[in-house]
């Protein structure tokens, strides 16, 4: 055994250490759901280009080339004919693009909230995932210390059944606690290596690591006021909703583009090959034209007002999931500020257990070994402990994993 447990220490030694800090580093820029919406966003700026091009001059150019049979050219139709037609259109009044310019800038904002919004469920997934491995982390040292606690229990029955001061009895269930304790290790063992290969997918990390850290209680002060004032201003998954708002209102005023007029202006510069006379060769004739468009649709089946009135239905079934989420999210920092309080009074009564539970099993160990007291009383006084200490260690976990809520909700 003594053996296993030092090649299990070289082991995490020659592992790479790694902090929550650099955890969720590591996490943020290999996280499939932020490389996705780093890639919309990028899209999104290219719908801004896309609307801005409404604004800009539109520039074409044409040319064609015909030929004919004799037989099919009468008159002034030469039997060979190019043309082209060099064009230039610009708009002039066009409320629609203005409008999808604005809408293209709105969009974006909420690809970069959402964005943001990703990037703290990712850190706060990571922490979670952290403190669970810092929790099980602790309760493996915690029976591997119940398993060395055992072998010179072992040992030292042994030695008192071989001198003839305990009877087979004893020594049998000395033997039985400690395959006993040696199972519960593997058990927590196995348990913590499982945990850790999910996080190191969640990492995509390839090679071994080992969390930074240990499960320590910090201080906090719930003051809702102010955290509730924190959740309305940085509250990414409220921002988002809010912004979404602002998308759909301005959905509205595109819909209702529909009802303005257009307005463009055109200039071109042609030129075609043609005859002056029956006898005549060949020649170009160029020239200009320039003028404006005016377009209005006076009626378009009340297409318009159908899609306003739907644009108007999307803005406040967007607004009621606005006020959704205030509620949701409100409601998640109450109970998760609740929480918190209670684990605060749970850990510090625990602590005075915990102290009393050493003791209990300082005093029962000793008295065991100068044969005051039976081996139950041990193995109770054993038991109650570890089961004392590894509570104590779930506690803190829960306490740190709400801190990080908290975080998430108000960051």
């Amino acid at each position: 055994m003594r053996c296993f447990m030092v090649i299990l220490l070289l082991v995490l030694s020659v592992s790479w250490s790694m902090t929550l800090e650099e955890a969720i580093n590591v996490a943020l820029k290999n996280n499939t759901q932020v490389k996705l919406s780093e890639l919309d966003l990028k899209r999104v700026e290219e719908d801004i280009r896309k609307a801005r091009a409404g604004i800009l001059p539109q520039v074409s150019l044409s040319y064609s080339y015909t030929k004919l049979d004799k037989s099919l050219a009468f008159g002034f139709t030469p039997t060979e004919r190019q043309s082209y037609v060099f064009e230039v259109n610009q708009s002039i009044f066009d409320k629609a693009v203005f409008d999808a310019i604005k809408l293209s800038k709105l969009a974006k904002d909420l690809q970069a909230y959402i964005l943001e919004d990703i990037k703290r469920t990712v850190e706060n997934q990571t922490k979670q995932l952290f403190y669970a491995l810092l929790y099980k982390k602790e309760v493996v040292k915690l029976y591997q210390d119940n398993l060395s606690y055992w072998e010179e229990n072992y040992k030292l029955t042994k030695v008192q059944y071989e001198a003839g001061v305990v009877p087979m009895v004893n020594l049998l269930r000395s033997k039985a606690q400690l395959q006993t304790a040696e199972a519960q290790y593997q058990q927590a063992l196995a348990d913590y290596k499982k945990s850790l290969e999910d996080f190191k997918a969640y990492l995509r990390w390839e090679g071994d690591i080992q969390p930074e850290g240990s499960l320590e209680f910090k201080p906090f002060q719930e003051d809702y006021p102010t955290l509730r004032k924190l959740l309305l201003e940085r509250n990414s998954t409220l921002l988002v909703a809010k912004k979404s708002v602002e998308v759909y209102e301005k959905r509205i005023d595109v819909a209702k583009d529909a009802y303005y007029p257009t307005i463009s202006g055109f200039v071109t510069y042609q030129g075609n090959t043609g005859r002056r006379s029956l006898s005549g060769g060949t020649e170009w004739i160029r020239g200009y034209t320039f003028g404006f468009q005016l377009n209005y649709h006076l009626f378009d089946g009340f297409q318009r007002e159908a899609n306003i009135a739907q644009a108007n239905i999307d803005y406040l079934k967007q607004k009621e999931v606005y006020i959704d989420t205030l509620y949701t999210q409100d409601a998640q920092m109450k109970k998760t500020l609740e929480d918190i309080n209670s684990l605060k009074a749970q850990i510090r009564a625990l602590e005075s257990s915990l102290e009393a539970a050493k003791e209990a099993l300082r005093l029962s160990t000793e008295r065991y070994r100068y044969g005051v007291t039976n081996q139950l009383e041990v193995l109770e006084s054993r038991a109650n402990y570890n089961q004392t200490l590894q509570n104590y260690y779930l506690l803190l976990y829960q306490y740190m994993s709400d801190l990080a809520n908290i975080e998430r909700l108000t960051k």
